[in-house]
């Protein structure tokens, strides 16, 4: 379970989202290590909230801690706490309409 584990986390830094497992008992181990932690919902929310302010000033793009937030980097954010809600983490659901305005 220690080497599903640690490739499981490999996977999850490369950018991946999921995993196919082969036996029941890997489901808990995957479903940890995917949930989001609290760092990084933190950071999607401050995100979703500058990319919201970004849409009230008229533009689709926005600085956050010296870093560029674009649409990329929202839907990244928005993905983060969708997966969130699915585990419980959060409570509501993002309105991705007000994130995304009418594009």
């Amino acid at each position: 379970m220690e080497g599903l584990r640690r490739e499981t986390e490999l996977i999850k830094t490369l950018g991946y989202t999921g995993k196919c497992l082969v036996n029941p008992r890997q489901i808990d181990v995957v479903h940890e290590v995917f949930a989001p932690k609290q760092e990084e919902i933190d950071y999607a929310l401050q995100v979703i909230d500058a990319i919201k302010r970004a849409r009230l000033m008229g533009t689709g793009v926005i600085s956050l801690g010296g870093r560029m937030v674009d649409a990329p980097v929202v839907k990244r954010a928005a993905r983060v706490l969708r997966t969130a809600h699915a585990h419980g983490l959060v409570d509501e659901i993002i309105d991705e309409e007000a994130i995304h305005g009418a594009e």
